[in-house]
């Protein structure tokens, strides 16, 4: 497995006002900064969809802050609200990454197409919500030839519990802290032969978010540390940025 490819994208959407959207994981560095703007849309009776963009740039790159992006991703996801604050989503992802060969030090793009499901569950009080999160996700990667050592396939396990606590009357200002933990699986290319499912890496984020008053549109703030590995882990630590627009539903 190569070292290099840990991608992923974690998005959560709280209920109401609230969303966010995570950075994804972008491999050996030492900082890196993510920006999504999404558009967020109730689109039946407890049925919502959520259509963002995202642009992740690692401390390596050029200070220019739309110059040569280390991943670019466009993601659709439909979810629904269940009875008794039970939540189960559906999704698809594409995404860009540009990876290091490890043969001749060139870098390339690799594609990926992502498809995965979500079940979580709310528990909440008053100004705090707790929620536990399942997501498993099936990777299709489309490397060049020249990444000799890539996946073709992929399939990984999240768990995730987050904590959202409220810090005014109408929910506007929040603050959102999560720790994930992911497992995973992968096919070589080459060999054809999959790897033992197995603990991957963490994932401890804390974010602010707000929504200000009369506004549609939510800002959130964020920070994330990245730690890889089991046997001699590293961590990567993020900015992360996003804007999301939340839309009503149309009649």
């Amino acid at each position: 497995m190569r070292r290099f490819l840990i991608i992923s994208i974690v998005c959560f959407f709280a209920v109401k006002i609230s969303a966010q959207i995570s950075p994804p994981g972008l491999g050996h560095a030492k900082t890196a900064s993510w920006f999504a703007a999404g558009i967020k849309q109730k689109l039946a009776e407890n049925w919502e969809s959520m259509s963002y963009f995202g642009m992740g740039r690692t401390g390596e790159t050029s200070l220019n802050p739309i110059e040569k992006p280390s991943i670019l991703v466009l993601n659709q996801e439909f979810y629904k609200q269940l009875k008794n604050n039970w939540k189960y989503s559906f999704a698809v992802s594409f995404r860009n990454q540009k990876e290091k060969n490890s043969a001749d030090n060139n870098i390339v793009d690799q594609q990926e197409i992502r498809l995965y499901g979500r079940l979580s569950h709310v528990f909440k009080s008053s100004k705090l919500k707790i929620t536990p999160t399942f997501r498993q996700e099936f990777r299709k990667f489309f490397a060049p030839k020249s990444l000799e050592d890539a996946e073709s396939f992929a399939l990984r396990s999240r768990l995730r519990l987050q904590f959202s606590i409220d810090l005014n009357e109408d929910s506007s200002k929040k603050i959102i802290l999560s720790s994930e933990q992911l497992f995973s699986t992968e096919k070589n290319a080459l060999s054809k032969e999959w790897s033992d499912l197995k603990y991957h890496e963490s994932r401890f984020l804390a974010y602010y978010s707000v929504t200000p008053k009369h506004s549609a549109v939510t800002f959130d703030i964020g920070y994330m540390n990245n730690l890889v590995g089991g046997n001699h882990p590293y961590d990567v630590s993020y900015l992360a940025f996003d804007v999301v627009f939340n839309g009503k539903r149309k009649n």
